[in-house]
């Protein structure tokens, strides 16, 4: 079965871009001038810019890996080489969770249900699509998936080995998305959780190694701003994240409009420039998102969404993991195949939501291909969450794999915390290869109660 796979993965890779529009792997990827840019200032002149700006929207690592296929076929000759090196990444993440699940798993088949877990993780809609397109995700789920190989491995071999290597692999997930710096800073507790549940006392200075590693690993980058603009920081993306988690709070918790929420948005982040200095008022109602703005638009922000009541968020917070769950991918390859319909969802997006109504007229509006494709990816995701579940609960019941579960529940958890109402099936493309061990756990599980080995 194995020696099919890797065939089977190039022939599917190959239609997905044989069958694509000219330019769709930079057009189509969300924020892609936002790396690739970057990459090219960062041949041409060594310093990572947008324009005439420096780069400080987000970390470094994602535009020099663009930078190595830019640089040796051009701009725009580049994209096929970045489909292959991120296809090649999404295979290599198939094969560090076939590993991670050897490691947990010596039942009967051991064998082919790694093959199948791999297959699961490479084959998945979500991941798949996501590596065609110029988007940081594949990187970083690559790195963070060898940051967890050390932690699970870490758990049977307590190692200063692999407590360095999970703080460089961390710091290095770190450098390509900051959402990785919250694990970085949680890693140590979730660890001590998790080895208290094994029954082992380890000290906690020893716990806080990988955090210490991964903060060298990162620290240049805050060197580099702090020479570049006089203060320390690591990116100046938080006011931005919290200004669009604050408008889908309410297109999602009361129904407004994308427009509406951006109305009283700016009427709040106008009135907090009231008192400040003529020319910063200029710059920040200008250009928020340069980086002396940030931490001003992040209070802006702050203020909006801690003044909602809590059934507007709790709302949101449903739809929200909802479609972080359960959304199979569907317009990402629409967009990538040239499929017509992207102005459904952009409306969908950005029209006053009215819950299952708006819903149902976004289905009216799919043509033939798109409502097959949303279909399709929309079942896999449902079938896999269901499965999934009956693999977590089977781990936690099992004594050997509790410490597991409660780690991959631990990590999960703060993924979700952290995207908040912006949940899209393009932010769990990092939570895919956990989410397709847990289905695999729990396809064991059914298989052997079929089979009378679980009573």
């Amino acid at each position: 079965m194995s020696k099919f796979l890797l065939p089977v993965f190039i022939v599917v890779n190959f239609i997905f871009y044989y069958f694509s529009y000219d330019g769709a792997t930079f057009i189509e990827g969300a924020d892609a001038s936002q790396y690739y840019l970057p990459a090219v200032s960062f041949l041409e002149n060594g310093r990572f810019m947008r324009g005439d700006t420096l780069l400080t929207f987000g970390p470094p690592l994602y535009s020099v890996f663009l930078s190595i296929p830019i640089g040796i076929f051009g701009l725009e000759n580049s994209d096929v080489a970045i489909v292959i090196l991120q296809v090649s990444l999404l295979f290599l993440t198939g094969y560090v969770f076939k590993l991670i699940f050897l490691s947990l798993y010596s039942g009967p088949s051991k064998n082919t249900y790694a093959v199948l877990l791999h297959a699961l993780i490479i084959l998945n809609p979500n991941s798949l699509i996501t590596a065609h397109l110029v988007q940081s995700e594949t990187l970083f789920t690559l790195l963070f998936s060898i940051a967890l190989f050390f932690s699970i491995k870490l758990l049977s071999d307590f190692s200063l080995r692999n407590l360095v290597l999970i703080g460089i692999f961390t710091g290095l997930a770190t450098l390509t998305r900051p959402i990785s710096l919250y694990f970085l800073i949680a890693s140590p507790f979730f660890l001590w959780i998790v080895m208290i549940l094994q029954g082992k006392r380890i000290s906690k200075f020893k716990l806080a190694i990988p955090f210490l590693i991964g903060a060298i690993v990162i620290s240049p980058w805050y060197v580099r701003n702090y020479v570049e603009f006089g203060e320390v920081f690591y990116t100046s993306n938080a006011g931005a994240y919290l200004k669009a988690q604050y408008i889908q709070l309410k297109h999602k918790g009361l129904g407004w409009s994308r427009d509406q929420g951006l109305d009283q948005h700016y009427k709040q982040y106008e009135k907090d420039l009231y008192d400040k200095p003529v020319n910063r008022q200029k710059l920040c109602l200008g250009h928020e998102r340069n980086w002396s703005c940030n931490s001003l638009l992040s209070h802006s922000s702050l203020q909006l969404i801690l003044k909602e009541p809590p059934v507007v968020h709790a709302k949101a917070l449903v739809d929200s993991w909802g479609t972080l769950f359960l959304s199979g991918g569907a317009s990402n390859i629409r967009n990538y195949l040239g499929i017509e319909g992207k102005s459904a969802i952009v409306s969908f997006q950005t029209q006053s939501f009215k819950g299952l109504e708006t819903i149902k007229d976004l289905l009216k509006e799919m043509n033939l291909s798109y409502l097959l494709i949303f279909i399709i990816t929309t079942l896999f995701a449902i079938v896999s969450r269901i499965i999934g579940i009956i693999g977590l609960f089977y781990m936690l019941k099992k004594r050997e794999f509790l410490p597991y579960g409660v780690f991959f529940i631990e990590v999960i958890s703060l993924f979700t915390a952290a995207y908040l109402y912006l949940g899209q099936s393009r932010f769990r493309v990092p939570l895919e290869p956990m989410l397709m061990l847990l289905m695999v756990v729990g396809i064991i599980y059914i298989v052997n109660r079929r089979q009378g080995n679980i009573t």
